[in-house]
């Protein structure tokens, strides 16, 4: 007779005086009494069936019993004891490398273009992304590039829908770009090209006036207003060259866009020096401010690992969740794939895309595709736009292995983190730390109290 074994992918996580039993591999999850928790020591060793029956003397339904075993197998929380679990998750990530691959250019596509319009920004935010890689400031893209940027989107979606996102720099020094840009895509649309376009636009709000305002209102912008917080702790980090505070006049440019009733969208940095603050900061913003649409920044790998702590950001966002449920808004956040990931039964790997199949790149101020949404100055991954295919230099970056690291699969967070990202993997490859334990710890943490 089969005998069957716990498998490698089961975790166990005390609820009150029940357990949840976590399959890390399907993402099942089955809450349990004490009595199943424990026939799972049963099968620490490999067992035939039927000793569970003995096992579980507390329980004199036969028929219940059965049921039980029957719904951790299907669930595969215990296998067959010669089954190999690893040589299973190796072929599975072959083949759906091979799936996604077989996508691209057909049921997954490039729709989406975070643009570049100038590195320049009037502000000197201690946290930017752009200021601590050292990314040249002086660069401004020309309108041919993005006429050429908008064609190629185009022809990638042909009759379809596509999306621009204007991004910085601060966006609004090139607002006659973004005008220019708006008018030919409505043109094609109206020769039919495409479907419809969405737009979106990052900015610290400064250089808003009633003109940009009403202009964003019309074509249906989603203004994404950077906000850390009340006016101490926003200043902490977003300030003026000359070290002055922005609140103020980011204030100004909030009030005109609700004036003329634009869709807004805030988003906070977190940073070692505000991290504490983030629950309280969406509960001002949504309180004081009146923004019930927000969205917490993932930290940036630099030099390959977070600059906040993992598992101190964990708490925050489950304390933000809890907020969002209070208030009836919407905060997202690096924890909310965790409850897309659960919710839809669907590992997190190769997670390098929108939550769906399609993709987003960055189009550089000097025309070039780069396939990561945050870095566009390694120059070894930026991609011509003559030259551009969907295989190659961009399915290699989308398409990064996941499981980079062997430690990987020894964590209960592997399908909802999905291993580094791309461009962690990048950055890895070129400093001492082989994994980026904030990373690590945050998933851990936020996984547990999800399910």
């Amino acid at each position: 007779m089969k005998r069957f074994v716990t498998s490698r992918w089961t975790y166990i996580f005390p609820k009150g005086r029940n357990f949840a039993l976590f399959n890390s591999r399907n993402l099942e999850v089955l809450y349990v009494d004490k009595d199943v928790a424990d026939l799972m020591s049963l099968f620490n060793k490999p067992h035939k069936i039927d000793e569970a029956f003995s096992f579980l003397k507390n329980i004199k339904d036969r028929k219940k019993i059965k049921e039980v075993i029957n719904m951790l197998i299907k669930a595969k929380f215990i296998v067959l004891e010669d089954v190999n679990e690893i040589e299973e998750l190796q072929k599975w990530t072959v083949a759906e490398i091979k799936n996604r691959e077989a996508k691209l250019g057909q049921s997954s596509r490039l729709n989406a273009l975070r643009v570049v319009l100038t590195e320049r920004c009037n502000f000197n935010c201690n946290y930017c992304f752009v200021q601590k890689k050292k990314i040249n400031r002086s660069n401004d893209i020309s309108f041919k590039i993005l006429i050429d940027a908008v064609n190629l989107l185009s022809s990638l979606n042909k009759e379809e829908s596509i999306e621009i996102q204007f991004f910085g720099g601060e966006p609004l020094i090139r607002f006659d770009l973004i005008i220019k840009t708006v008018e030919y895509v409505q043109n094609l649309i109206k020769k039919g090209v495409i479907k419809k376009a969405y737009y979106g636009i990052t900015t610290n709000g400064t250089l808003i006036d009633d003109k940009i305002a009403r202009f964003f209102k019309k074509n249906k912008f989603l203004v994404s207003i950077s906000i850390d917080g009340w006016k101490s702790l926003h200043n902490l980090n977003r300030r003026y060259f000359n070290k002055r505070g922005t609140f103020d006049d980011t204030m100004k440019g909030l009030e005109i866009l609700q004036k003329n009733k634009n869709d807004i969208g805030v988003l906070i940095t977190p940073s070692e020096n505000n991290l504490k603050s983030l629950a309280k900061a969406c509960e001002y913003i949504i309180t004081k401010l009146g923004c019930d649409f927000i969205t917490i920044n993932t930290p940036q790998p630099i030099k390959g690992n977070w600059d906040v702590d993992g598992k101190l950001f964990s708490q925050q966002i489950k304390k933000c969740f809890k907020i969002a449920k209070k208030y009836k808004t919407t905060i997202n956040s690096f924890g909310t794939r965790v409850f897309y990931a659960l919710d839809e039964k669907k590992p997190l790997v190769l997670s390098c895309s929108k939550f769906g199949d399609d993709y987003t790149a960055t189009l550089t101020p000097d025309g070039k595709i780069s396939p990561c949404i945050v870095s566009w100055q390694h120059k070894d991954i930026l991609i011509p736009m003559n030259k551009f295919s969907y295989h190659g230099d961009f399915s290699k970056w989308k398409l990064t292995s996941p499981y980079f690291f062997d430690k990987c699969i020894h964590c209960p967070a592997m399908n909802v983190c999905g291993g580094p990202c791309p461009l962690e993997v990048y950055e890895m490859k070129n400093f001492s730390k082989p994994i980026d334990h904030e990373r690590c710890s945050f998933f851990k943490d936020f996984l547990e109290s999800v399910i």
